[in-house]
Parts: structure tokens; sequence; C-alpha cells
């Protein structure tokens, strides 16, 4: 019998239960939608190869294994338990899990196994869905690419918004897979410094993919969001709350309308984080406080959650706020002060459009 060592899988593997996957997929996107496949005469019919696409939901993931001439093996998230409305289906395909924000190297050299034994390795190059379109290239594409000497075929997806619900609603939606050219190995000259090469070559990686979505996907997109937060006492005669950095108030403020997040927050870690998600006019300081701790305690374990998705900087201004909202929110329940916090977006569009948002709610003692 032929073992594998722990940094190793076989590829292909699971062949009967990912056919039959892959058959249904095809079969039910034929009857439920529209869909359009270009540049498959650049898939390469053997040897290594990535496919990177962009990611908005689960329906890039689909498509990618579906319609592949060759089996796809995916890395995935593993750093928090899967959406449940579709694990069943994720645990019987299987797939690489990385813990995304920390160097997870049994997720990478399991990734490079499976290239090395010339088969097909599936990601997303954003790390997420948090912020579609919004979001830096993570190197993790290029990090394999080099170390597996393996190209990469960029694949844009289009229409895949709302898509999987108006498919099973008869809406028959119309979408796009659109795959580009391969795009060299990476390479790291002595000379440079690795990180940045690496970077770039995810960048470049990205920006070929961005090319391939239809530009009327990028109408909603805005071209830049600012975020503010304020707190005020109710009743100004009874005190003045310390105050919270701009900084941290706004990485607080983008979190409150980063509803991807916190749903993965609250449904798949199951943290106590439902009061701050369409909010109430007011909730208690208890409760407030209770999904403070429960994520800071999270952080401990997962310390890189934030930063992997909001970048370092904005990262750890997050959980600097967490640590300050709980000592402010601390202080004023002791003094029996309720609190008034107000969150903003306002979203700029390349049309000029302007959006704004606003999230208020009280704070009580």
């Amino acid at each position: 019998m032929k073992t594998h060592p722990s940094d190793s899988i076989p590829y292909p593997r699971r062949k009967i239960a990912r056919a039959l996957l892959r058959g249904s997929a095809r079969l039910l996107i034929a009857l439920l939608t529209r869909l359009k496949v270009s540049g498959m005469q650049n898939f390469p019919r053997e040897g290594p190869v990535i496919l990177a696409g962009n990611h908005v939901g689960v329906l890039e993931a689909v498509l990618m294994a579906a319609f592949s001439p060759r089996q796809v093996e995916f890395l995935g998230t593993g750093d928090i338990p899967m959406d449940p409305n579709y694990a069943r289906v994720v645990v019987a395909y299987g797939l690489i899990p990385v813990n995304r924000g920390n160097l997870d190297r049994d997720a990478i050299q399991k990734s490079v196994s499976v290239l090395r034994q010339g088969g097909v390795l599936g990601v997303f190059p954003e790390g997420g869905i948090w912020e579609p379109a919004r979001m830096d290239a993570q190197i993790g594409v290029a990090l394999i690419s080099q170390r597996a000497n393996a190209p990469v075929l960029p694949i844009g997806f289009g229409g895949m918004r709302g898509a999987l619900g108006n498919a099973f609603r008869l809406k028959f939606p119309h979408l796009e897979m659109r795959m580009g050219e391969l795009i060299p190995p990476a390479q790291v000259s002595q000379d440079a410094e690795r990180r940045q090469a690496l970077q770039e070559y995810a960048s470049l990686v990205l920006t070929r993919i961005t090319a391939l979505v239809p530009t009327s996907e990028f109408a909603s997109v805005p071209e830049e969001i600012n975020y503010k937060l304020t707190l005020a006492p109710e009743d100004a005669e009874k005190g003045t709350p310390p105050s919270l950095a701009d900084d941290r108030g706004r990485a607080f403020a983008r979190l409150l309308f980063s509803h991807v997040l916190l749903d993965a927050l609250h449904r798949n870690l199951r943290l106590p984080v439902g009061v701050w998600i369409n909010p109430p006019g007011s909730l208690s300081g208890t409760d407030f406080s209770a999904a403070l701790s429960a994520v800071l305690e999270y952080l401990e374990r997962n310390p890189g959650f934030f930063t992997y998705r909001f970048g370092v900087e904005q990262g750890l201004a997050l959980g600097k706020a967490l640590e300050d909202l709980r000592e402010i929110i601390g202080r004023t329940q002791e003094a029996g002060l309720t609190l008034r916090l107000t969150a903003s977006s306002e979203a700029r569009f390349a049309d000029r459009r302007a959006e704004e948002s606003v999230i208020s709610f009280a704070i009580t003692p």
C-alpha cells in the first residue's frame, strides 16, 4: 500500500465522489443557468497548473470544478468552519484547508505536492469574499507557483452576485467563465527581495483575472470607502465617555459594515456578535461587551484573522479598538451612562456617485 507523508496527498483523489459531484453540478448549471465559457483552449491538457479566479461566492468554485477538463484540487478556508449551507458538499468533495492569516506550511506543501504530481490546483488570490474586487492579492498563489514551478491560468467569472439564489428560483441567471492566457511560473531572482517579488507576481495574477471579468461587474463596486465612528453620551450632563482613537474607530466601523465577516463570526464561529448585525435601536452594554470579549478571545487563538482580511495596519487597529471599546463600555456602565454609537460609511464610485450608510444605536447600562 502506497503511503504519503503528512505534507503530501495523492492526485487525483476521491475519483468517484468528485466525478458524481462534477456531473451533478454540470447538469444543474445546464438546467438552471445560462452559462458561457470561453478560452478553454488555454487550459493545458497535462502538467501542473494553478487555476486562479475572482471570488464573490461559492459558485465560482463550483464552475471551476465542474468545467475544468481535469480534476481540480482546491485550496480553501481552514481557519473557520465551513458555511453550514454547503458544508456537506465541500466535505464530500474535499479540499486542502489553509489557516488564512498565518503561515500554514502544511497547506502550502500539500498544494505543491499536487502540482508536482502534474495536478490542477484551484485558488482565489483575493483570499476571501468579504470585500470582492477591493482586496489585494495574497502572496500564496505566487509562493506555490514558484515552489512547484507551475504556471497560472487566470479565470474571470461574471454574473455571480446572487446567481445561486436566482438559479434555484428559476430565474436562469446569465453566467460567464473566461479563461485567459497562461502566466509562466513565478520566478524570484537571487538579487530580488523575496516577499516583494512574490507580491508583484500575485498582483499580476489578480490584474490578469480582473481584465477577464466583465466590466459591468464593477459598476456596483466603489473606488473608495471612508468609515467614521463616534461615541457620545445620550445625556451630556452625566459625563463624557473616554474617546476612541480615530484609526481604531474607523476600523471598528468597517467591521460593522462588513456583513460577510460578521456573518462568519456569528454563524461559522458561533460568536455572540449577532447584536452587531442589523442592531436594534438600543442594546445592553452587557451584550455589547460579551461580543467584544468573545472576538478578543478568538483573536488569541487566531491572531491573523483581521490582519489577513483588513491588512496589518487596520487589522491591528481593529484589535485595539475592541480592547478600548470593552474598557469604555465598562466605565460607562459603572457610571450609569447610555452611549450613542454612530458608524458611517461613505462610498464613492467611478461615475462620481456617492452613497452614505449609517448605523446608530444606544448602548445602555
